[in-house]
Parts: C-alpha cells; sequence; structure tokens
C-alpha cells in the first residue's frame, strides 16, 4: 500500500489541513473516498495536523482552530527587525569571494542579500525581492529560478523551479525555516519545502537562518533532521537550541 510513504501522507495532509481551514470542520467518513485511504488512516492525519497545532480533533471528524494569520512578506518583516538584521550580516560574513551561493526566499534571508558584499558571486534565488535587490550589484550574478509563483512569499516554487535547481551546486546556501527541535526543522508551506529540501540536500554547506522565536516551534511540514545542516545562526544562546546542536553536530552561531 502507498496511503503511508511520507511523500503521499505529507500532500494528503496538506489537502486535509486546506479543507479545515476552508470549511471549518470535517468528518471522517467524508474524507474516506476523495483521500483514497482507510479511516484509521486519516485518524492518524488528524492526530498529526492537531499535535502541529493545525486542526482540532473532536468526535468522528476535527474543526479549525484560530488561524495563525499567514502573514505576507511586508508583515514578517516588520517582527524581530533588528534580530534579523544581525543575522543577516553574520551570515553574509559566511560568504567569500567567487562563491556560488543560494538565497532563500524569506524575510530574514532577503536581508541576508542585503548584506552580500559587492563582490564576485554567483548568487542562485527562488526570490523575487532577493532578485530585486541583487539587480543594481554589476560584480553579483544572479539567477532567478523559474516556474510558479508563490504570492504570499514572492516566491518561486513547483516542479519547474525544482527542475532548474537541479542544475547547480552551490558552496553555500542560506535557507529559512519555520520551527526547530530536537527532532528537526520544519516548515510551513509544503512547496516551499520542496525547494529547501532539494538544495539542502545538493549545497555543500548549508546555513539556517533564524531567529530565537522559531526555536521549539513545530510547523507543518517536516523538512530535515537537526544534523543535516551545518550552521544555524540566530541572536540567542537558547539552552535547548545549544545542546540540540552540540548533539547532532552543528555549528551554532550567536549574534547580537
Amino acid at each position: 500500500m502507498t496511503e503511508n510513504r511520507p511523500e503521499f501522507a505529507e500532500e494528503r495532509r496538506r489537502r486535509i489541513a486546506e479543507l479545515v481551514r476552508r470549511r471549518g470542520s470535517v468528518r471522517i467518513v467524508d474524507l474516506v473516498e476523495p483521500m483514497g485511504v482507510s479511516e484509521p488512516t486519516l485518524r492518524k492525519d488528524l492526530s498529526f495536523l492537531e499535535e502541529r497545532k493545525v486542526l482540532k480533533r473532536t468526535h468522528g471528524g476535527a474543526i479549525a482552530v484560530e488561524p495563525r494569520p499567514d502573514r505576507g512578506p511586508g508583515d514578517r518583516g516588520t517582527v524581530n527587525v533588528e534580530a534579523k538584521r544581525a543575522i543577516a550580516k553574520a551570515c553574509a560574513a559566511l560568504v567569500g569571494e567567487g562563491q556560488s551561493v543560494y538565497v532563500d526566499a524569506g524575510t530574514t534571508t532577503t536581508m541576508v542579500a542585503e548584506e552580500l558584499p559587492d563582490t564576485y558571486l554567483n548568487v542562485v534565488t527562488n526570490s523575487v525581492p532577493v532578485v530585486q535587490i541583487l539587480g543594481p550589484r554589476g560584480r553579483i550574478r544572479h539567477t532567478l529560478l523559474g516556474g510558479r509563483y508563490h504570492s504570499v512569499g514572492e516566491s518561486v516554487v513547483g516542479p519547474i523551479a525544482l527542475e532548474n535547481l537541479e542544475r547547480f551546486t552551490v558552496d553555500v546556501a542560506f535557507v529559512g525555516i519555520s520551527g526547530i527541535t530536537a527532532e528537526g526543522i520544519t516548515v510551513s508551506d509544503v512547496n516551499e519545502g520542496e525547494l529547501k529540501k532539494q538544495v539542502i540536500g545538493s549545497a555543500r554547506r548549508v546555513v539556517v537562518a533564524c531567529d530565537s522565536s522559531k526555536v521549539g516551534q513545530v510547523d507543518f511540514s517536516f523538512l530535515v533532521p537537526l544534523g543535516v545542516v551545518d550552521d544555524i545562526v540566530t541572536e540567542a544562546a537558547d539552552p535547548e537550541l545549544v545542546s540540540w546542536c552540540e548533539g547532532a553536530g552543528v555549528r551554532l552561531h550567536v549574534v547580537g
């Protein structure tokens, strides 16, 4: 059976979450046919989503929780600005002349692009704001991946973007996330997550740029175990994060 394969389960849970957000509630018996899986599997899916605060289980189904607003880039850019700027400067300092760099979509990673030295670099990104920032910089060659435009993240996602990304192997990738725990790293959007996974798998060095509000948080889509990344740059030495990084062999850079 394929219903429990990770790639099928993740897509199915995303569809269930969208249904709950749109309708306000769902019943398990009504999900069996459209999802193509058994009731026990759906109960596990709902429990998984409840643990991540995506919905609330009820007898025979689930209801929507008070939604966490899906902030647009402008809104996210007003949260923890000083911390994100310090993180961005520290990330940019890890880049050397002549290197190839991937800059992920997101507010902190966009600030990384702003802080990159005006030197000879090759930058690949799925972020429209990053391209706009780097446009006037004559020494930085930049490539925007093709694909479907994702308006919330002002980014490019989807199969075409993934296919484009296969052509590149970068020296360092700066990746934004939504949550980090001892178990691993999570993000809020499955499509963005697919790109992040691919670049994490191919980059020579992976740097996660995240402020301390992400520590201990779990979002909708699992990305990778913590030990898969090389560096985490943040602004506060959270004791749990320090312990997790030591256990996973991840370099932790605390700035501020």
